[in-house]
């Protein structure tokens, strides 16, 4: 197995193993018989199937930017990535319940958008506000421990983080948030600086390590892993594990969710 580490050999790896799982979800939309699901995923499947491909399809954006010059530029896309990553473990392994936690985090965030817009006298096209406070209620009148948990958990990516015990997921997730924001990083990202103070101007930004590469290709292959599990006749699985090997990852890369202490 070739040695996982942050030198241009692995970078390499994982750019060639993001081609094959982008060409390996390309085939299997063009199977005979479509895409099918096991039966005991359903629930999942449709927000499952969405989030992997935009997974795919934003690791195809960082290859070809990066073709360019321009991949510093889309670190928010790999920051996205990497979160909606875990955040497919979470869903799959949540089942039903993760899926009606994800509904009442994204009703409360519209609310909220919907109470700001109306504060500004903005005139946008809401859904029905009515049913979106009723459902809000309706779930606060019901909701279990295990179901405020997991809509907890999808809140924000540090609870998310914390749920499965990856720091190091975390501080790759923080380091791509200093090229999201309005940073010192992204203001100096297009200028050289020189030894006795001044800058010059750069045309393309200032290139960095394969990073963003090798955290992106580890993570296609964990959502691959996730997606297996739900697709009849895990199709997947020989690919994933070539490619795991490949890139020189450990054959169990999933995260395992940390046990819970009890309380004495």
């Amino acid at each position: 197995m070739p040695e996982f580490a942050q030198r241009d050999s692995t970078g390499q790896r994982a750019r060639e193993v993001i081609r094959k799982l982008i060409s390996t979800r390309d085939g299997l939309l063009a199977r005979d018989g479509g895409v099918e699901f096991d039966v005991a995923h359903r629930a999942v499947a449709p927000s499952a199937w969405s989030w992997w491909n935009l997974i795919t399809d934003s690791a195809q954006i960082l290859l070809d930017e990066e073709v360019k010059g321009l991949g510093p530029v889309v670190a928010p896309v790999v920051r996205n990535l990497l979160s909606h990553a875990l955040a497919l473990q979470w869903l799959v392994e949540g089942g039903q319940n993760a899926v009606a936690a994800l509904d009442a985090y994204s009703d409360d965030q519209l609310l909220t958008f919907i109470d700001e817009a109306g504060k500004r006298n903005w005139k946008l096209d809401f859904p029905d506000e009515s049913e979106v406070r009723e459902a809000i209620n309706d779930r606060k009148a019901t909701a279990d421990p295990a179901f405020l948990t997991l809509k907890g958990e999808i809140g924000t990516t540090a609870n998310l983080v914390d749920a499965y015990g990856v720091p190091r997921l975390y501080a790759a997730y923080r380091y791509l948030s200093a090229f999201s924001h309005t940073t010192r990083d992204t203001a100096t990202l297009y200028v050289d600086r020189g030894d006795k103070g001044g800058s010059t101007p750069r045309d393309k930004p200032r290139q960095r390590d394969h990073n963003e590469v090798i955290w992106t290709a580890g993570a296609l292959i964990q959502a691959g892993r996730v997606m297996d599990s739900i697709l009849s006749g895990q199709p997947l699985t020989k690919m994933l594990d070539e490619a795991t090997a490949y890139l020189g990852l450990p054959e169990d890369v999933l995260p395992k969710r940390r046990e819970k202490r009890s309380r004495r």
